[in-house]
């Protein structure tokens, strides 16, 4: 390995899993570049356990190699691990299975020198690959991709945005944010590329095809592992739609509109395993790949199910929480007091049986947008410091978004308006709700100092709703888009008040599920207190209603 302290122009990631022969066949290739632009190589292994980092770690190549090991978080964790230590002025993200052409790194370098800010490559079948239907539809699929951007002029469109072969500035990457890990987090394929892409076309930048970059591409993946990848990206596919409601029927076309009937569903095991079986047999006929084919589509379909489905007005459960905090006690607040290790088993119920989603998915909702099945918002009042210490560990390892109301005149403080001086907790400060804004936990407005919001006058009313408003946006915690009321109370001045605050909707404590259509200034919600055992919680959270 050669020492170069210089920064290179640029840095080649490449992310890996369980393929060791691949990764080192794509480190000796980058041996046969064509001198020209420096560059340093830093591959990430994911969790391997066949011994990929100790055999990268016995090569010497002409180059400055970094091996980083994680443990199995996923591609999009590892393209960002890989980002977070690379020198270049440019980032060369290739997959484990690529090859490069001798001149890839002069036609990125070309491209970016030229005004691109990201540029995708050509990615062909590499002629070695184990020959097999699934290789041949890859290269067929190559080819007809590379055909396909040439006859539209090098115009991109979101089945193009791959991450296969993709150079951008690093400056660029890290103003974006990087890859989104939520899509392959635990390990799962896809969709993180085509997020990645619509943030850079939205951000107005310019991004590329460029046919004269080829890296070949060594196809290994067996029919199994296939279908597990549709499932995967079955349910990335939900994840994206959500995320980009606005390229929803782009993003789900392979889901719309087909056949996916209750017989299809249930014989589904049974097809996968028997295609399988035949393949493992030696039988490629056309009979056979054929089935494999219908397999694959009910495998993505299945993963469509599996995230809840193709987003569309539908019902969510709004739930509230208070202190996560066991305050046997503490007074009146001790009914308010959820145990640290019941509310990771409520979250982890939630997390498994319904589809948590986040604020800016509900505000959606009530504006006539799609929701996934099951959906549940998950929200604390009053803004305890155990939210930070103790609930947002738990969200941040269930990945559950959540929204936190806070009481923004006592930010730092403690709750005050509470008469029992044994229930009086402290609140967090601005640097902590910051950090919950951070955390994917969206930080709204519980007033200004938590009155009771009826009978107050119109400057009253102000001054508690849209003061808050004005808090937060001064602390730079960001604009509000909800108000949460005081002790659940609200007249109708309170409502005309928070419209008038620029607020697209508040929160009551009536028990209810939050409809489309839904008054948005008179949301229900589902109070979970101390008492609220497994059946309970259940019910509660099912049927909507506050007690039973």
């Amino acid at each position: 390995m050669t020492d170069d302290s210089r920064a290179p122009r640029f840095s080649v990631v490449i992310p890996t899993h369980g393929r060791r022969e691949a990764v080192l066949a794509a480190v000796h290739a980058l041996e046969r570049l064509e001198r020209g632009p420096s560059f340093e190589v830093v591959v990430v292994v994911d969790g391997s356990p066949d011994g990929t980092a100790e055999a990268l770690g016995g090569l010497d190549p002409p180059f400055v190699l970094t091996v980083i090991e994680q443990p199995h978080r996923g591609s999009a964790t590892a393209r960002n691990r890989g980002a977070a230590v690379a020198r270049g002025e440019l980032l060369l993200f290739l997959d484990d299975d690529m090859e490069a052409d001798p001149r890839l790194l002069h036609e990125h370098d070309r491209s970016h020198r030229e005004g691109a800010d990201a540029v995708l490559g050509h990615i062909p079948l590499h002629p070695d690959s184990p020959q097999s239907f699934l290789a041949a539809a890859v290269g067929t699929w190559a080819e007809e991709r590379r055909a396909s951007l040439l006859e539209r002029g090098g115009r991109l469109e979101l089945d193009d945005y791959l991450t296969g072969q993709l150079s951008i500035g690093r400056d660029l990457f890290v103003e974006l944010g990087g890859f989104d890990t939520r899509f392959t987090r635990d390990g799962r394929f896809g969709g993180a590329d085509f997020d990645f892409g619509l943030r850079l076309v939205r951000a107005g930048r310019r991004l590329v095809f460029e046919p004269h970059a080829v890296s070949f591409h060594r196809y290994v993946v067996d029919p199994r592992h296939r279908l597990r990848q549709w499932r995967d990206h079955g349910r990335a596919a939900v994840v994206l739609a959500r995320r980009h409601p606005d390229e929803r029927d782009a993003i789900l076309e392979a889901a719309l509109g087909r056949s996916d009937n209750l017989v299809s569903r249930r014989l589904r095991p049974l097809l996968r395993e028997l295609a399988l079986a035949l393949l493992q047999a030696g039988f490629h006929g056309r009979w056979v790949t054929s089935l494999y084919w219908r397999v694959n589509r009910l495998e993505y379909l299945q993963g469509v199910r599996d995230a809840g489905g193709i987003p569309a007005p539908r019902p969510v459960r709004v739930l509230c929480y208070h202190a996560i905090a066991d305050l046997e006690g503490a007074g009146s607040l001790e009914a308010y007091g959820v145990p640290p290790g019941r509310f990771r088993r409520q979250l982890a119920f939630l997390s498994r049986r319904f589809r948590p989603i986040d604020a800016a998915e509900f505000r959606g909702m009530l504006e006539g947008g799609g929701v996934p099945r099951r959906a549940v918002l998950v929200t604390f009042d009053d803004g305890f410091q155990d939210l930070r210490d103790t609930a947002l560990p738990i969200l941040r390892d269930l990945h559950v978004p959540a929204v936190a109301f806070a009481v923004t005149a006592l930010a730092g403080g403690r709750s005050d308006w509470i008469a029992d001086e044994r229930a009086r907790r402290p609140l967090l400060d601005v640097d902590a709700l910051k950090e919950l804004a951070r955390d994917d936990v969206s930080v709204e407005s519980h007033t200004r100092t938590h009155r009771s919001l009826v009978g107050l006058s119109i400057d009253e009313l102000d001054e508690e709703i849209a003061g808050s408003v004005r808090d937060l946006v001064a602390a730079g915690v960001g604009r509000p888009t909800f108000v949460a009321y005081p002790y659940g109370e609200f007249d109708e001045r309170a409502m005309r008040a928070a419209k008038a605050a620029g607020l697209a909707g508040a929160f009551t404590t009536q028990p209810g599920i939050a409809e489309p259509g839904q008054h948005p200034f008179a949301i229900p919600r589902i109070e979970i207190v101390r008492g609220d055992g497994p059946l309970r919680f259940l019910w509660k959270v099912w049927t909507g209603r506050g007690s039973g």
